[in-house]
């Protein structure tokens, strides 16, 4: 066995009460306190990014393939719905499915109030997972070969127009001086949290508003496209965008909706300085308690010398001391970061505003892999400036470390 490993083990488990144990465990309740916090700061962090990554991709798609145009509406200039282009589309590698949709702007009256929305007009073949993960109430709609009324609305619109799943609402486009009159069915109502989305869209049969912009079922506003990953996306807009022809253009997400993500990487510098700030702390106290160690081991290591140890020796003993204290507080850090995450997932203990952060509880999103290495950057980190404490030991004289009490 090493000699420090094992000088520094009968060392830990002295049952000897002194103000050095009391130490230790102060270090260690330390370390654990700013492990966890980095942890949790960090799992917090994903979890936003990765709550409102799905939520504006699942209103948005993660890429939009539509006409070339300088139109900044919500109502782009319609395209042709071309099967061929969404054969080629959906034969890239990170694509998962792509789907014509169709905005238009309307009006919806209830009884006794107007509100304007925004109709995503979607195919009977389209994905609802995302709107079914946050239906409130009532059903998913079925978009078949004939043009369907049926509705999904936002709670907040609903609540709007005093409308529950049953209610049957008049519906105005206009369209320069041509008004047209639906009277559609609400059929489902969601709530993402997302305000800024839920406020103006509602969902639509395809079908039904393409008979309003045009006589056939041939129009679209574009292609919304949906990948494997988010972390491929800036990669695989810019190989769509170059496959299309110069009158399409392939737009991603972050390019549509940049103010969301711009809060995001905003969020990413605070979450970093805290980072930084906690492994500081942690390496404040295990620096602290190791030099408090070599102090109250100056007799023993006179000793040690004087029978021929070597500094790097001595040095090894302070050095595996450090590593148990740093190792036991890892250990709790991690248990009670995963502890905490995993209640708040289960039971949304933490609540927040959804008007100002798109969701209504705190989220926690950890891979295992990311804690790994945060676990490991930790030990690495903390191991290398346990050496410091441990260079004073080269300067102890063993003649005068013998005489010091």
């Amino acid at each position: 066995m090493l000699f420090g490993l094992y000088i520094a083990k009968k060392l830990g488990r002295s049952k000897k009460q002194t103000f050095t144990r009391t130490v230790v465990r102060l270090a260690t309740a330390a370390v654990s306190v700013s492990v966890a916090v980095v942890l949790l700061s960090y799992g917090i962090l994903l979890g936003f990014k990765e709550e409102i990554r799905n939520k504006v991709s699942g209103y948005a798609g993660h890429i939009t393939v539509k006409n070339f145009d300088m139109s900044k509406g919500s109502e782009n200039s319609y395209l042709v719905v071309d099967d061929s282009l969404i054969s080629e589309i959906e034969n890239h590698a990170e694509v998962v499915s792509v789907y014509p949709f169709l905005n238009k702007a309307g009006i919806l009256k209830s009884d006794s109030v107007l509100e304007g929305i925004i109709f995503r007009g979607v195919p009977e073949n389209y994905n609802f997972d995302f709107y079914e993960k946050h239906l409130l109430r009532g059903d998913i709609p079925k978009y078949d070969s004939v043009d369907s009324y049926d509705i999904l609305l936002s709670e907040y619109t609903a609540n709007i127009l005093d409308v529950d799943t049953g209610s049957r609402l008049r519906l105005y486009f206009i369209d320069h001086s041509d008004v047209k009159q639906r009277r559609p069915k609400v059929v489902g109502i969601f709530n993402t949290g997302l305000m800024e989305f839920d406020k103006q869209i509602g969902i639509m049969d395809l079908r039904a508003l393409q008979r309003v912009v045009g006589t056939d079922y041939s129009e679209a506003s574009g292609y919304e496209v949906k990948l494997r990953s988010f972390d491929l996306l800036e990669k695989t807009t810019d190989e769509l965008d170059q496959s299309l022809g110069f009158d399409k253009v392939a737009l991603s997400v972050k390019a549509q909706f940049p103010t969301i993500f711009q809060w995001l990487e905003i969020v990413d510098t605070n979450v970093l300085v805290i980072i930084v700030l906690m492994f500081i702390v942690a390496i404040i106290n295990i620096i602290t308690v190791l030099l408090i160690l070599v102090i109250e081991r100056i007799p023993m290591i006179g000793l040690l010398k004087s029978l021929g140890s070597r500094n790097r020796q001595i040095m090894h003993i302070f050095s595996w001391q450090g590593l148990f204290i740093l190792t036991a507080g890892l250990i709790i850090g991690n248990v009670l970061a995963f502890g905490f995450g995993w209640i708040q997932t289960s039971y949304h203990i933490i609540s927040l505003t959804p008007e100002t952060y798109y969701m209504d509880s705190v989220p926690f999103y950890l891979p295992l892999s990311d804690a790994i290495i945060i676990n490991v950057v930790a030990i690495v980190c903390a191991y290398v400036f346990t050496l410091i404490p441990s260079l004073i030991i080269s300067g102890i004289s063993p003649t005068r470390s013998l005489r010091f009490r």
